[in-house]
Parts: C-alpha cells; structure tokens; sequence
C-alpha cells in the first residue's frame, strides 16, 4: 500500500501544480484581454464646438493663414503645408468647409470657396462644379509655349 499512497500523492501533486498554472494562466488572459476604459485614440481632435462653425473651423486648421469673404465666394489663404497634402486630403477639406459654409449662409446658390497660396489660384469648390483641382502645367508644355 506504501507505493500505491506515493503515486496518488505524486499524481495530485502534478494536477494541483497543473491546475495552478492553468488558473494564473486563465488570471493573466482575462487581464490582458479586458475592456480597457483608456481611450488608445491619440489622433488630434478639434475642440468642441469647432466642427460646426466655418469661421472657427479655418481659425483652427494650420494649414489655413487667413481668409476673406467676398459675396458669395470664400477666398482662403493657405500656407505650404496645404501645398504637401495629397489631393484627396485637399479635396475632403473643401468639401468639408463647403458645406459648413453653404449652412453658415443660408444654402444660397452660387457658393464658391477658391483656395490660394502666395496670390495663385489652386484648388476650389462650387456648387455647380463641385471639386476643382489646381491646374498643373507640365514642364513640356511649357516649353513648347515659349518657343
């Protein structure tokens, strides 16, 4: 009886240290994959109430150095930060400060925002044409005009 008393107390010893691990175990997955209430977005937000007003909208945006209105056109000066962004990312900004503005004023017809940088017409949005991309003349085509 002496050996059959070792393995049963050398088998429960093994299942108890074979339980333990899988309890620690089963502890640090449901701690890992827990609800976190920390909120993991970093990305840069604009503050409450910006996203609503047209005015306050370009104030907040770096790309933007100031901006006048004119009738029924925006005229927006931007700085060259606005000239590195990818035309998508241009595009989804005007359509974004259209609409604001096309509510800041009524939904008149004839809205249009032109976007300038050092004096030179780039990128504008009108109700009638929507989004107009920059016209970029190629170096060839240039060329053969002054010749």
């Amino acid at each position: 009886m002496n050996g059959m008393g070792k393995k049963e107390t050398s088998f429960a010893a093994k299942l108890r240290v074979l339980m333990l691990a899988i309890a620690i175990g089963a502890v640090m997955f449901l701690y890992a994959c827990g609800g976190d209430t920390d909120s993991t977005n970093t990305a840069r937000q604009y503050p409450t109430g910006i996203g609503d007003d047209i005015h306050k909208q370009l104030k907040y945006d770096s790309r933007v150095q100031d901006y006048t209105e004119d009738g029924n056109t925006l005229y927006v000066n931007v700085n060259d930060s606005w000239m590195q962004s990818p035309p998508g990312m241009r595009e989804r900004a005007l359509g974004q400060w259209y609409s604001l503005w096309q509510s800041a004023q009524g939904k008149k017809d004839g809205l249009k925002i032109i976007v300038q940088h050092e004096g030179n017409t780039l990128d504008s949005w009108s109700g009638e044409k929507g989004f107009q991309p920059a016209e970029i003349k190629k170096k060839s085509s240039a060329a053969h005009e002054a010749s």
